[in-house]
C-alpha cells in the first residue's frame, strides 16, 4: 500500500479542484456531497503529508482554527445536553480538517488563482442568471415579499451566506483585475473589471444587508490600499466620491434595495415599540440581548458547545446573530479569546506580508460574525474557513 502511495502522480492543482468542489457543493440541498469533498481533501492531504511533508507549518491562522476546535471540544465536559454537543462538534470538524490541509498544501501560484477565480465566477454567474430570470418572472410577488421581510429566492440554502460567497468572488475578481493591470493585459483587465462590476451590482440587487455591507467594504479597502500604496490621493478621493454617488443611486432607484431599506426602517420602528415577534431585524436584536445575558451568567466556562439554544429564554430559540456572543456563551472567556485569536493572527500576518486580500477578507468576516452566527451552520463555517485560508495561501506579488 505504501509503495502504491508513493507512485501516485500528485498534481499541484489537486487543492484547487478540491476547494472548488467544496464551494460548489454548497449549492446542493444535501450535505452529502460537501461532506465527501471534505473527506477527500483530508485524505489527499494525509497522503501528501506522507509523501512530501508539510509545506506551511507556520500558518498561524490554520493553527489558531485547530486550537479553537479543541477548546470547544473541552466544553463538552460541562454541556447539559451531550447529544447537542456531539452534533455541534461533528459539524465543526471542518475547523480541524481544512486547516490541516492548508498546513500540507503548498502556496498557490498566480495561474492557479486565475483558474480558481474563473471557475468560481462562472458558477456564480450561472446562479445569478437563474435568480434574475426568476425575479423577472415573479417581479411583483418578490418585491411585495421584500416589503414583508422576505428575501429574493436564491439557489442556496441561505441567502446571507450566498451573498457572502458572492463577496468572496468579488474579492477575487478585483485581484484578477489588478493583476491584469500590472501585466498590462488590457483586454483581460477590462473583462475582469466588467465581471467585478456585474458581481458588485448583483450583490446590491439581492438587497441582503450583510452582503451589501461586505461588498462595499471590499471595494473601499481596495481603493484605500491603492491610495496608500501609490499615494494617489486626488484620484482616490474622486473614486470614493463616485462610489458614494453610486451607492446613493442604488439605495434610491433599485427596487429591491429600496424595498429592503423601507422594511428595515419599519422593522426598527416596531422594535422600538417593543413589538419584535416574527419580525426579522427585531428578533435579531432581541436574540443578541438574550445571548449576552446567558454569556454574562456563565462568564468563564459557558454553557457548553451546542447548548446555547436550551438556555435562551425566547420562544423562537433563535441563536444570537453575533458569533462572538455565541462563542462566549457556549465556551466561556477562553473560547472567546481562542476565537478572536484567529482574527488577530490573520490581521497580523496580512499586514506583515502586505496581503491586502487577506486583510480585507478578515475584516469582512469580522463584520459578518458580528452580524451573523456564522459558525453554527456548515454553510457559514465553510464560507468563513475556506476563503480565509485561501487568501492567506495566495502569494501576492507587488501590485503597485
Amino acid at each position: 500500500m505504501i509503495k502504491s502511495l508513493e507512485k501516485i502522480n500528485w498534481s499541484e492543482n489537486m487543492s484547487v479542484w478540491l476547494l472548488l468542489a467544496s464551494l460548489i457543493a454548497l449549492f446542493f440541498p444535501s450535505h452529502i456531497l460537501w461532506t465527501q469533498c471534505l473527506i477527500a481533501s483530508v485524505l489527499c492531504a494525509l497522503a501528501w503529508s506522507y509523501r512530501q511533508g508539510c509545506h506551511d507549518k507556520t500558518n498561524l491562522v490554520a493553527w489558531a482554527m485547530i486550537g479553537f476546535y479543541f477548546i470547544i471540544c473541552l466544553s463538552g465536559l460541562w454541556a447539559e445536553d451531550t447529544a447537542l454537543f456531539l452534533r455541534s462538534i461533528q459539524m465543526k470538524i471542518i475547523l480541524l480538517g481544512m486547516p490541516f490541509c492548508f498546513l500540507v498544501w503548498s502556496k498557490w501560484k498566480e495561474r492557479q488563482v486565475h483558474f480558481f477565480t474563473l471557475v468560481l465566477v462562472i458558477a456564480l454567474s450561472i446562479s445569478a442568471i437563474y435568480v434574475l430570470f426568476n425575479y423577472y418572472m415573479h417581479r411583483s410577488e418578490i418585491l411585495e415579499g421584500i416589503l414583508r421581510g422576505q428575501s429574493i429566492p436564491v439557489p442556496f440554502k441561505d441567502h446571507i451566506r450566498y451573498a457572502l460567497l458572492l463577496c468572496f468572488g468579488l474579492l477575487l475578481c478585483i485581484h484578477q483585475m489588478d493583476s491584469m493591470r500590472r501585466r498590462e493585459a488590457t483586454t483581460n483587465f477590462w473583462l475582469w473589471l466588467v465581471a467585478g462590476l456585474a458581481l458588485f451590482s448583483y450583490i446590491q440587487f439581492l438587497a441582503v444587508k450583510t452582503g451589501m455591507l461586505v461588498s462595499i467594504l471590499i471595494v473601499f479597502c481596495f481603493i484605500a490600499y491603492k491610495i496608500l500604496s501609490k499615494r494617489l490621493y486626488l484620484k482616490g478621493f474622486l473614486v470614493l466620491i463616485a462610489c458614494l454617488a453610486a451607492m446613493y443611486g442604488i439605495a434610491n432607484y433599485v427596487p429591491t434595495v429600496k424595498n429592503k431599506l423601507s422594511y428595515f426602517s419599519w422593522d426598527l420602528g416596531k422594535y422600538k415599540e417593543k413589538d419584535f415577534k416574527n419580525y426579522s431585524d427585531g428578533e435579531r436584536i432581541e436574540s443578541i440581548i438574550k445571548g449576552f445575558e446567558v454569556a454574562n451568567e456563565h462568564l468563564w466556562l459557558g454553557v457548553g458547545e451546542g447548548n446555547l439554544a436550551l438556555q435562551m429564554n425566547t420562544e423562537s430559540k433563535k441563536l444570537p446573530h453575533n458569533e462572538f456572543i455565541v462563542v462566549w456563551a457556549q465556551n466561556g472567556i477562553i473560547g472567546l479569546i481562542s476565537f478572536i485569536s484567529i482574527f488577530n493572527f490573520s490581521f497580523w500576518i496580512s499586514l506583515k506580508r502586505k496581503n491586502w486580500m487577506a486583510f480585507t477578507y478578515t475584516l469582512a468576516m469580522f463584520i459578518a460574525n458580528m452580524l451573523e452566527p456564522m459558525l453554527e451552520t456548515q454553510l457559514g463555517l465553510t464560507i468563513f474557513i475556506l476563503p480565509l485560508l485561501i487568501v492567506h495561501s495566495i502569494e501576492l506579488k507587488d501590485t503597485n
